[in-house]
């Protein structure tokens, strides 16, 4: 009987095309033999042409106009057979070489559930951007080594201060692997409801019995430019919604302190996206009385998170849009566009 795939590729791509074609040639191009791998694309839109040569290539197309971004990947992972599924964003890239590694990975430590490797960074025209302008989850400095780290059984704490807080190992769906049962039975369960998949994927085998391989090698291409999901005000709601699901997961497997610290994270995206609103409506030109809403809705919350009130501008400058729109308007839009743009770390 002939052996199946290694490994397959999920490739979701929403609205956006510009880049999809560079994404799959940087798989169509491992030095892995393309027998051993294959390919699904998910996507909200139709392209004929683009279909007709994905076709070509071997390459499964789906239409899926689900918004929920757990439910859309794991359709797109149950249209794969491989007992390996990675994931990779429509503008991201793979290094040629990256899925022979993973692979090679995966067979030498059978005990890991989930393989995730760091980043270099791309801009939107592919063009390497210098170490010294990544950002400081980008960089990871706390994940440098000289080989693969495995975190074990018993490892949980680790794992966890690893994925959120002393470094940024959840970061990036394009940087991981799992194994197909890490998404099966309660883990599709917690998945299906998740629109912070990388978060996910990593906080399901942090809590659970299998090993995760942290590989400190740049094998993924991720690209920062303007049109990335975490520049836009909704997404800053979804991460507090899913934050706060992930606090409630941690809690029921035994993990109480690191419960309270997601349920405080999710606090924060949760004021970052009402004072991110009105920023926005500011700059739409919104009605006074909607902006007044949103401002008063901003103290309100505030007023019952003692901890998000730090005397920064980060939490105070919407507000003080807010205010200064409903006195002078055109002066408070002028303000607002002239802010600097915060430098990258």
């Amino acid at each position: 009987m002939e052996a199946g795939p290694d490994i397959a590729v999920v490739i979701g791509a929403w609205d956006r095309r510009a880049y999809l074609g560079a994404a799959v040639d940087s798989v169509l191009r491992q030095t892995l033999p393309r027998d051993r791998f294959e390919i699904v694309v998910t996507k909200n839109f139709s392209d004929p042409e683009l279909e007709s040569r994905l076709a070509a290539e071997r390459v499964v197309a789906l239409r899926d106009d689900d918004r929920r971004i757990g439910r859309w990947l794991l359709r797109a992972v149950g249209a794969t057979r491989a007992p390996l599924v990675a994931f990779l964003d429509d503008d991201d890239a793979f290094e040629p070489d990256r899925l022979a590694r993973v692979v090679d990975a995966f067979a030498a430590h059978p005990e890991v559930v989930l393989y995730r490797n760091r980043v270099r960074v791309i801009d939107g025209a592919g063009a390497d951007v210098p170490p010294d302008r990544w950002r400081g989850h980008e960089v990871d400095a706390a994940l440098d080594g000289p080989a693969l780290r495995l975190l074990g059984a018993g490892t949980e704490a680790a794992r966890l201060d690893l994925g959120f807080r002393t470094a940024h190992a959840s970061f990036n769906s394009s940087t991981m692997v799992v194994r197909r049962e890490l998404l099966s039975g309660a883990g599709a369960d917690r998945f299906r409801a998740a629109q912070l998949p990388d978060s996910a994927l990593y906080l399901l085998a942090a809590l659970g019995p299998g090993a995760i391989a942290l590989d400190p090698a740049r094998r993924t291409r991720f690209r920062f430019y303007d049109l990335n999901v975490t520049h836009r005000v909704a997404w800053l709601a979804d991460a507090a919604r899913d934050y706060r699901r992930f606090g409630e997961f941690a809690a029921a497997t035994g993990h109480p302190g690191f419960a309270s610290w997601l349920a405080a994270e999710g606090d924060h995206f949760d004021r970052m996206y009402r004072g991110g609103r009105i920023v926005e409506s500011v700059d739409h030109v919104a009605p006074r009385r909607e902006v007044a809403a949103l401002s008063a809705d901003y103290l309100r919350y505030l007023a019952v998170h003692p901890r998000e009130r730090a005397f920064t501008l980060d939490v105070w400058g919407a507000a003080g849009y807010g205010a200064g729109y409903l006195v002078a308007p055109g002066l408070a839009r002028r303000v607002l566009r002239a802010r600097p743009t915060a430098p990258r770390r």
